[in-house]
Order: C-alpha cells, then structure tokens, then sequence
C-alpha cells in the first residue's frame, strides 16, 4: 500500500494544510496594498467573480458528500488553499490564544477540530494529483508542498500550543480520560516533542528549513519518477517480435499504439502490470533486456529527471534533522514509534528470513540455467531472463500455464469475490451507486453497510493504469471517519491499481498475483470503512504504525487461493465454469515457487533503505556516487548478482516520496502477523470462524490506532505472533 495524503502525522490532516499558500497569501496581500484603488477593485471584482463559481466555496449537495469532481477545475485549488487557510489559522488561534486554562475539550479536540475547509481541499488535491495529474497540478503541487511544510513545522514549534498540550499531558492521570482520550494525549505530546518542540530557536529555525526542503524534494522525486516512466515506450513494428506475449497484452499494446496514431505498432510501457507480463512471456531476449533496462535506468539517466542528486540531499537532510532531535539516525528516530523499535530489530528480523531466501535463490537459478541448457542456449542468467525462465520453470515443475488460469479470474468477478469474503467474515454489504461525482469515468462506486445495516462509508475503485496517473497500487481516503461530539462522519475511500486496459470489447483477466494485489488492497479498504474510532487521528490505516498497517491488507490475501472463496469468483469468462480443483491444486502448489526470488529482491530493497537511513548526517554528506553506495550494500550482504533489489534507489519511491522510509521492512514485519493471524483461522477449521472474526473485526479493522499495534494484536489473537507460519508459508524452513 501507498497513501500518498498531505497528513504529516499530525493528530489532524488539516494541520498538514495550514502552510500550503501562506507565501502567496502574504505576498498578494502586499500587491494588493501598493495597485492603485481602480487596479485593487478590478482584482475585489475579479475575486468575487472566482469565489461565486469554485465549488470549494460552496455547500456540496451530493450523495454521501462525495467531491463534485466535475466541476471542479485546476484553478480552483489556489483560491480554495488560500481562504482555507485563513480558516485554519483563525482557528489555530483561537486554541493559542483560549484564556481559560487547557482542556482536554478547548486544546485537543480543538486541535482535531481545526480547519476543515484544508481538510477538504487538500484531501481531493492529493489524490486528484495521484490519479488524474497534468502539468498544472504538478507545478502547484511543487509549489504547495515546502510552504505547507513550513507551517506544519511551525505549528509544531509553536511554544504556546506545545504548552497546552504538555500542561495536559503532565496533568493526564487526574484527567479522568477514557481510553481514546487518553491516546490521542499521548500520541499528541510525543508527536511535539519529536518534531522538536523542546529545541532551542536556532534549532528550530533549522527544523523549519530542513523540512520545507524535504518536502520539496519528495515532491520532485516523485514527478521525476512519474515523467521518466511516461517517457520510456518500447514499439514494436515486427509482429514476429511479439512471441510468446499473451493475446491480452498485445491487444492492449495496439491499442496504445492507436491512441499515439501509431496504427502499424504495438507500444508497450513501463506500468508494473505491462513490465511484469512482458519480461514474463516476451521469447524475444533482446526486447526483454531494453524493457528490464528501461524499468531499472529510470531516475537515473541523467538530464533533468534524474533522481541521484534528490534522493542524496534527502537522505542527507533526514540524518541531520535526527541528529538534531537527539538520535543517531534518521532509522533510529523512525523506528522508536514502530513494532521493531530499532534497526537493530529490523535488520536482525530481515537477515533471519534473507539467509534461507538465498539458499532457495540459489536451487532456482540451478534449475533455470538447466532449462537454458537444455534449449542449447549458452548464455548465463541475466535478471532480464529471471522472470522468463521462472516461469518456464513453473510450467515444467507444476504444469500451469497463465494462460490457463487469466480466464478464470475476470476483474469483475474477483471484485465480488472480494465482497463475499468481506460478508462472510464482518457482514458487510456492497451496493453499487449510480449517478454520483466520479473523478474519472472508469471508477466504480459503492455504499457499504455493516452488519446491523448501518452506514459505513462510500468505497471507490479505480482500477486502470493511464499517463495521468502515478503507478503501483494503493488505498486513500477523500474523508476519514471520525465521531467527535458525536458527528459520525464516516469515510469515502478508494483503492487504485495500475491494470493494463484490454482490447475494446475484450474482457479484463488478471494473473493470480494481480488478484491477490486486489485482496490487498481490499484489506487496506475495509481498515479505512470499518473504523469505529472517535479521533481522525485513530481513523483506519492513519493511526497504524508503518510495520503494522500492512497486516490487516496482507491477511486478506489468504483468502484469495482459498478452494472455498475461488469456487465463489474464479468463473472462466466464456464458459462460466467454476475453476477446477485440479487447476486449483497446481495454484496452491505453485505458490512457493519462485519464493526464493521475490523474498531476495524485496530484503535487498528493505535492506538498501536502511542503510540509507542508517547514515549519520556527515557519512551522508560523504555519499558521492549513490549508485555506489547501494552497490556495497548489496555486495555487503552477498545480494545475488542475478537479482537486484526491488527498487533501485533513484525509482524507490515508497522511501523518498513516500511514508516508508526506514520503513520498508514494515511489508515483510507485518506477515508475520498476516501468517500467523491467518493460521488461527486455519487451525479452528473455518475460514470465517465467527468468534475469530468478530475478535478481528473489533481488535483491528475497527480499532485503527486507538491502542498500541502489539496490544492489538496480541487482543485478537490471545499470544504474540510465530515466525513459523511465515517461513512455512514461503516455503523457507
């Protein structure tokens, strides 16, 4: 999962909003006084004119409150921040400057309640621009970001605000507070003092500085990224070129081709779904090398989007941002609020899974390079061959064929597997909506009721891969659920994919590992829906900790090779047959295969973040040559030549333009909960065990952050979770 949201993990996403125009604010404000009286009241009248027509001013009377996106325009976002950000500081002062002493009711809630016009606005700024971008956006998103950061700082810095809170908190065993309360005090007071509210002025003014930078800089990495995969195409004018490629895909292929008037052509581009089918089928040796260096160069290549010189200065910045709050790293400051509480933990757990994922890699390649040799090849396995030949390797060893399998798992069909798994489990329901707002008209929107029949929330699935929008697969949310004074708002989330769109007319089919992305992000969803929590703080995936939030989305992958739940979605598109229990048979028996790989390309990445983030500031500001760094971090830890990590560092964005720095581990960390969590179910002989279920439901899917991740679980599960059922799962012990 990625949520790319403004939220800097204050306790409210509209704090993260205050500063976004605050320079533009300012600085009109001053033309305004120096134009003449005609020249200020054209600017009054034109202002008024643009005021009457954004729908950010304006009371939206849509179903459920969803965005009115289509009447939304790019220059409506400037004006909107603007005024919004009047609002929140109007707001912000009155908390500052209450008379009357602190209260948990006039500073903390307050401090929730703050803004919601920022929170309005950023929230369909964020995900528009993750979604639907254009060149606009990008330049005001480049904008928005270093002085929004600023202003979060500065609120964070603020002695007085920091005061009241910390008079509450010194104050918090008289307080009388229940459960929640006393949560949002705790991670509140924690969350001033480690975005460095006990430092001395010099400090903070270096605070202020090196995060409006970071911001900044996280923004360009990001767009660089978008603009590099964009930029890369492989034509194919030879239809002999195409072997081995599934008919879907090159049906897919021409028709992007068509789009860019390129009728005699196959155009195939570096989204993970396209990337991941080509280097998997493509016969043609060649081609696989130039799309596997297209994927692997991009951030890289020089010229203006290369990303080295970025993610050098972020890496660089974050150390010296932790010296500064007292730690020693960027890692050590980042894991102190996580499950693995130091890199220590999170290297050691990483190395006790690596050793056994080389062994394995080791026994795969041997097996590979047969299959080269038996076909009269001599060359040597290269990773542009790794995908190839893994998976000549899974038809001789298991006999499944891909193409056997993609008819039986239709989107459409897995969609509503997805929902059945979640009535049977939590009792939910699905009802699809028509008539409503939508941002793009591909999304497919739903109302979901709990179990009582009640509301939960609007859920919004926008499944296809386009230029507009970023790559990967993730769950956000345009409003989070929160029941302040007893408002019940509940939540709009949306999950996004990055699927090839099929032929016109032509049916859309996944592999299985596409299906169970869905189920991922499916998990991420109903954390967001089912939130019961009274502070927005709390809501969902927003109160998890990095190495925890995965859990609940990786546990509902499980179900997805279930022989029940298969029976309830795998239908093949022609023939309705329900999947055979033969073809099922080979799927289970094929999921270990080629864990050897996709345990040692994810450790390395999770590997190379640390050791970004484990740099002190002066060893960071000695890194002259990023491509060897992360070099001798994998020949440190004897990283197959074969297989490079996940993510090159010039391409990693979940760690530098997204919240997972020093965090990657988190994916790994959290299975061992999904596994072992998903066993209790197995081990009760029922799937959809109600007294698990209702234990999960209440413990995690509602819970968000309102108790410690590791209290949590050990609530639903009754013990701390075993490696065991991890290692046996991948097949490593």
């Amino acid at each position: 999962m990625s949520r790319r949201k403004f939220s800097p993990q204050l306790t409210l996403l509209a704090f993260a909003v205050t500063a976004i125009l605050i320079g533009c604010s300012e600085r009109n404000g001053q033309e305004d006084r120096t134009d003449s009286s005609d020249t200020s009241a054209a600017i009054d009248e034109t202002a008024a004119v643009r005021d009457a027509s954004n729908p950010f001013f304006m009371e939206w009377e849509t179903p459920f409150g969803i965005p009115p996106f289509e009447q939304i325009r790019d220059e409506h976002y400037k004006p909107a921040f603007e005024r919004a950000i009047e609002e929140q500081r109007a707001d912000i002062e009155k908390i500052r400057n209450n008379p009357e002493p602190p209260t948990f009711e006039n500073t903390l809630e307050a401090l929730e309640l703050a803004g919601p016009s920022l929170e309005l606005v950023s929230s369909v700024f964020a995900n528009i621009t993750n979604t639907d971008t254009n060149d606009s956006l990008q330049e005001l998103e480049v904008e928005i970001s270093p002085i929004l950061t600023r202003e979060i700082v500065a609120i964070y810095l603020d002695d007085m605000i920091f005061q009241r809170v910390n008079t509450l908190y010194e104050q918090r065993d008289s307080l009388a507070l229940d459960e929640e309360q006393a949560r949002l005090l705790e991670l509140t007071h924690r969350d001033f003092v480690r975005r460095g509210a006990a430092l001395d002025e010099k400090s903070k003014i270096r605070m202020k500085d090196i995060n409006a930078r970071l911001s900044e800089l996280n923004t360009v990495f990001a767009q660089n990224l978008l603009k590099e995969t964009k930029g890369f195409e492989l034509v194919i004018t030879e239809e002999s070129e195409l072997a081995g490629l599934p008919a879907a895909q090159i049906g897919s292929a021409r028709s992007k081709a068509e789009s860019k008037n390129r009728p005699d052509a196959w155009v195939f581009g570096l989204d993970r779904a396209t990337f991941e089918s080509f280097m998997t089928f493509a016969d043609n040796r060649e081609l696989r090398k130039q799309m596997f260096d297209g994927y692997r160069s991009r951030g890289g290549q020089g010229g203006e989007n290369d990303n080295r010189d970025v993610l050098s200065e972020m890496a660089n910045l974050r150390a010296e941002r932790a010296e500064l709050l007292g730690y020693a790293s960027h890692s050590e400051y980042q894991l102190e609020t996580r499950m693995a509480k130091t890199p220590e933990k999170a290297e050691g757990f990483l190395l006790e899974v690596w050793k056994p994922g080389l062994e394995r890699t080791r026994a795969e390649l041997a097996e590979m390079q047969k299959i080269v040799e038996e076909e009269g090849h001599e060359f040597i396995i290269e990773g542009w061959d790794w995908w190839y030949y893994a998976e000549k390797l899974r038809q001789k060893k298991y006999a499944l064929d891909e193409s056997e399998t993609k008819p039986y798992f239709e989107l459409q069909n897995v969609r509503e597997g997805l929902f059945h798994v979640a009535n049977r489990l939590f009792g939910l329901t699905f009802e699809a909506l028509e008539n409503v707002p939508l941002w793009n008209p591909l999304v497919q929107p739903y109302a979901v009721y709990g179990s009582e029949g009640e509301f939960l929330g609007v859920y919004m699935v926008d499944y296809y891969a386009r230029d507009s929008k970023r790559g990967g697969a993730w769950m956000s949310t345009y409003r989070d659920a929160s029941d302040i004074r007893e408002t019940n708002v509940r939540p709009i989330v949306t999950n996004n994919l990055n699927l090839s769109m099929p032929a016109e007319g032509e049916p859309t089919l996944l592999n299985f590992s596409q299906v169970e992305t869905m189920f991922h992000e499916f998990g991420h969803g109903l954390h967001g829906l089912m939130t019961t929590v009274r502070y927005p703080r709390f809501s969902g995936t927003s109160g998890s900790p990095r190495d925890f939030v995965e859990f609940p989305s990786q546990f509902m992958e499980h179900y997805a090779s279930e022989p029940e739940v298969l029976a309830v979605y795998a239908k093949h598109t022609e023939t309705g047959e329900v999947i055979p229990p033969e073809l099922v048979e080979k799927i289970r028996a094929s999921s270990k295969h080629n864990q050897g790989f996709q345990t040692t390309e994810y450790i390395a990445a999770s590997l190379l973040d640390l050791n970004w983030h484990n740099l002190s500031a002066k060893q960071a500001a000695a890194v002259e040559d990023t491509k060897k760094f992360e070099n001798d971090v994998l020949d440190s830890y004897g990283n197959p030549a074969e297989i490079g990590p996940r993510y090159r560092s010039p391409y990693f964005s979940h760690i530098f333009a997204g919240g997972y720095s020093a965090g990657y581990y988190a994916y790994l960390w959290s299975e061992i909960l999904d596994a072992d969590g998903f066993t209790a179910f197995k081990e009760a002989g029922n799937i959809y065990d109600p007294e698990l279920a209702l234990r999960l439901k209440e413990n995690v899917y509602q819970a968000g952050g309102r108790r410690h991740a590791d209290v949590l679980y050990r609530d639903f599960r009754g013990e701390d979770p075993s490696i065991e059922p991890l290692l046996r799962i991948r097949g490593l012990n």
